[in-house]
């Protein structure tokens, strides 16, 4: 029989880093094994569960339907079987039953990924919540453009990506639900407890974004708190700066503004739409989610507009400095928006720009868009002082080596694990047939 790999004993004997790699490696396949096989057998249960037509139409078990638009009826009464199973109550059981059959239906591309074990279930599962309002060829619209993102993307990009591609998706749904949030804004305020208020509200997104950066704006003038646990320092000068704003409601000191960065695509419809034509895409607002082109007229009301079109790649010669040029970094953070570490979130504008091949005085033409990516503060220390190694083979296309020997490969488009380094059983044989053969 074969040892568990939750045997302290079997962990106890990896006396490497590489083996202990390889074990956790094993463990967490498992883990996706299992998670796999209970989705599977959850909607193998709904289409093999039998349901008797007298029975419902004497109301004895009702039909119902756990999923959304586009997945079948069940019986009611396979719930009560399945929640016991899995130790759960029967409530949770529908929503367990609704989620897998959302999955395997509406997003047939997701639930592929799945299977593989690109894409963990409850990924899956947040993905197929927040398109539960979308009709079943909307939903799959989000599946075709989103699948391959989720299998190889760190799960904070696709999650911040996911609003847009549902607005894109169904722009007359997003419109009706767009409406029906402005007809809900409002803004509350409680009774007093524990000596304090709370508030809190759906506002216009512009009054909200500049709300926003005018309390932290104001905040940045307080001088520090005593005795503020550390973190807290800025939320406590900003809840301060309620006070302020409201003081000078009465026309004082004028606020600060704020910088706004929208994307908007060239071939957007609604760029060259008529005043009659519906057609829009999506713009998306840099730091705070995206919403339809044809929003923009009304949400940059009264601002100044500076149009950046996207600097031409081909225009951008190397540098002979090591400081990174500002039109150069800027190409580089539209072509590599995060940090190109694997499965790396840190924003490309908050990151230091690295030399793929390190700088050396004196060379010429060292700072391109070919020997330069975005890198977090404590992965350029990796690359630097650690056995991390990096090639960029093509501008925007990075590969890593760990130092146990494993290899991965960062596109904007996300993280690819491309090979595994052999077992080490695996090079003691390799060793020893090289033996062999030299003695024979």
């Amino acid at each position: 029989m074969d040892t568990p790999i939750c045997d302290p004993e079997f962990l106890a004997r990896q006396e490497t880093s590489r083996q202990a790699f390889d074990a956790l490696i094993h463990a967490h396949d498992q883990l996706l094994a299992a998670e796999v096989a209970e989705l599977v057998t959850i909607t193998h249960t709904a289409d093999l569960w039998q349901v008797d037509t007298a029975a419902v139409d004497a109301g004895i078990e009702q039909l119902i339907q756990p999923g959304h638009d586009g997945t079948p009826q069940v019986g009611e009464f396979l719930a009560l079987e399945l929640g016991p199973v899995l130790g759960i109550s029967p409530q949770a059981a529908i929503s367990r039953i609704g989620n897998a059959l959302d999955l395997r239906e509406r997003h047939p591309l997701l639930w592929q990924a799945v299977l593989a074990g690109k894409v963990r279930v409850w990924q899956a599962n947040r993905i197929c919540l927040e398109c539960a309002h979308l009709p079943a060829a909307a939903a799959r619209e989000v599946d075709q453009k989103l699948s391959q993102a989720a299998a190889t993307m760190p799960w904070s990009r696709v999650i911040k990506a996911l609003p847009g591609l549902i607005i894109a998706a169904d722009p007359d749904l997003a419109r009706q639900r767009a409406e029906a949030r402005r007809q809900s804004r409002r803004v509350r305020v409680s009774k007093i407890e524990d000596g304090h208020v709370s508030f809190w509200g759906v506002v216009n997104p512009v009054d909200g974004i500049l709300f926003d950066h005018v309390l932290t704006q104001i905040a940045t003038t307080l001088p520090a708190l005593p005795e503020t646990i550390p973190g807290t320092d800025l939320d406590r000068r900003r809840a301060a700066a309620v006070g302020i704003l409201a003081r000078q409601a009465l026309g004082q000191e004028a606020l600060p503004t704020h910088t706004l960065i929208v994307h908007i695509a060239a071939d957007d419809p609604a760029l060259t739409a008529g005043a009659s034509s519906p057609a829009s895409g999506v713009a998306r607002i840099a730091d705070w989610g995206p919403l339809l082109t044809e929003q923009l007229p009304a949400f940059l009301d009264g601002s100044k507009v500076v149009v950046r079109p996207i600097v031409d790649p081909a225009g951008l010669r190397p540098a002979d400095c090591y400081e990174t040029p500002a039109r150069m970094r800027f190409a580089i953070e539209q072509r590599n928006p995060v940090d190109v570490f694997p499965w790396g979130t840190r924003k490309a504008s908050h990151c230091d720009m690295d030399h793929t091949i390190p700088y050396i005085d004196g060379r010429a033409g060292q700072t391109s868009l070919a020997n330069l990516g975005p890198l977090s503060r404590k992965a350029h220390r990796a690359k630097t002082h650690s056995k991390w190694t990096l090639e960029q083979p093509a501008p925007g296309i990075y590969h890593w080596t760990s130092p146990h020997g494993y290899h991965y490969q960062v596109t904007p488009q996300g993280t690819t694990r491309v090979s595994v380094p052999p077992t080490e059983e695996a090079d003691h044989q390799n060793r020893f047939e090289t033996t062999v053969a030299m003695r024979t």
